[in-house]
């Protein structure tokens, strides 16, 4: 993972940490990782006190023990977990032990017992943690489940790893919320003997493997990129870009990254992803970076890609009659696009549309008031999803239209064929999302005037 955090503060408490493992018998004998966390305390006012609060961690158990003093608790309670472990253990360590003229018959099935014990094990230990989030809410691994499941359409997520929630970052992130204090700076470092993975007094970041799965759920970001001008972050769906208006519409991405980074300005956004739509946005920290992001986009110099899976195969009439998007086209049911067939493998499309001011925020065709929307396109695949032929399609566009990737594929003078999950122009099925992603951004850093690139796979099958 990136770091989520400015580094340097924590790195300096980090320092005095490996002095005192060092030169005292503090968690003598532990090989594994330190986490530092320095927070601020909030005052009433908003603004930060200048004293610095450090938080310790360490990763796993030491010497069996989940808790050591001076350092953030685990999320799990110790009671609570020796008597879930003592359910299963004594029969675990039984199919572990091999016994006599085994057969190989007999080596399967008792491995399949054990696992299947082991599995019903971790499942009882994962119910026992408890997160404290950005929001000062409380969630389980069952909440953390049903998110990335319902980001992904083409895997179940069953059980975690191993030691996930253990980690550094997730106890002191945790520990922090649930005091009301500010993170500003975290620093992990390995401390024992080296090996393959690590060196002693070195510094990482908080790892793909487990932390990746649970701090964007419990920091509200997916944080991509972050460094003192800029941030790019993977927006799930479902979730606003902006603040809209009325306090139901308050948490988006722009909020979440001003409650994260308080030294953040109030309005750090430099372009939209629609509600529905998932991927990679960037936004800049200060006024001179946002300005110069916004410059970009408006000049068209900086390029996306997304990628979207459509309800049909493109270049076939689909039976969407009635659809939404036969308002777009100018006589209400305009012949399908001749110019796209089963062979057309790329295109352009070019749609003049505006917003329809009776049927916010839906947009119409308009040939003479409309708004010209540009878009490259390149046919992926054809596929099965769940019984139906789809197929999948990467957008380039060219202009920034409201809508105009949807517009591009469900309204006839495009594809037709309205992208899968489009609740505004095509169908939506109880508990699914729109499958269309932001999936590549590249942009000049406004600072360093470095070439910036960006790829983020998307959660769904394509």
């Amino acid at each position: 993972m990136f770091y989520q955090l400015p580094t340097k503060l924590a790195e300096k408490y980090s320092l005095d940490l490996m002095n005192e493992l060092e030169s005292t018998d503090l968690m003598s004998g532990f090989e594994g990782m330190f986490g530092v966390l320095v927070c601020k305390e909030k005052n009433e006012d908003g603004s930060l006190n200048e004293k610095d609060i450090v938080l310790r961690s360490f990763s796993g158990q030491f010497n069996g023990v989940w808790n050591h003093d001076g350092f953030v608790p685990a999320l799990l309670n110790q009671e609570e977990y020796d008597k879930v472990v003592a359910v299963n253990d004594k029969k675990i360590h039984e199919l572990t032990e091999v016994p006599e003229n085994e057969t190989a018959e007999e080596r399967i099935r008792r491995d399949e017992k054990r696992i299947a014990l082991c599995n019903e094990s971790l499942a009882r230990i994962y119910s026992l943690y408890n997160f404290t989030c950005f929001d000062k809410t409380k969630k389980t691994f069952s909440h953390i489940k049903e998110y990335l499941n319902y980001n992904s359409s083409h895997k179940e997520l069953k059980l975690f790893p191993t030691g996930v929630g253990d980690c550094c970052a997730p106890k002191l992130f945790s520990f922090a919320f649930s005091k009301n204090l500010q993170p500003v700076s975290l620093a992990e470092f390995y401390w024992g003997k080296p090996n393959t993975n690590f060196e002693p007094r070195k510094f990482y970041p908080p790892c793909d493997a487990k932390c990746s799965l649970i701090l964007p759920s419990m920091l509200g970001l997916n944080i991509l990129y972050r460094d003192d001008d800029i941030i790019v972050v993977n927006k799930p769906s479902g979730l606003l870009a902006v603040p809209g208006r009325g306090p139901d519409k308050q948490d988006c991405i722009v909020n979440r990254i001003k409650n994260l980074f308080p030294e953040c300005i109030e309005q750090p956004s430099s372009h939209r992803l629609d509600m529905d739509t998932s991927g990679l946005l960037v936004l800049g920290f200060t006024t001179e970076s946002q300005r110069s992001l916004s410059i970009q986009f408006q000049n068209g110099e900086v390029e996306k890609k997304y990628i979207a899976v459509i309800d049909g195969v493109l270049g076939v009439k689909c039976n969407f009659e009635n659809h939404a998007a036969d308002k777009l086209s100018p006589n209400g049911l305009a012949d399908f696009n001749p110019e796209i067939t089963p062979v057309t493998t790329e295109g352009q499309i070019e749609l003049k549309f505006r917003l329809d001011v009776d049927n916010r925020p839906h947009q119409i065709y308009d040939e003479v008031n409309g708004k010209n929307g540009i878009t490259l396109w390149k046919k992926l695949r054809i596929w099965k999803m769940n019984g139906r032929n789809v197929t999948s399609v990467e957008f380039e566009p060219q202009t920034g239209r409201t809508h105009q990737l949807r517009l591009a594929s469900a309204s006839k003078l495009g594809f037709g064929i309205p992208i899968v999950g489009d609740n505004l122009y095509g169908s939506q099925d109880e508990g699914q999302r729109l499958l269309l992603h932001s999936s590549y951004l590249s942009f000049n850093h406004p600072v360093t005037g470095e070439k910036m690139e960006f790829f983020c796979e998307p959660d769904f099958r394509y």
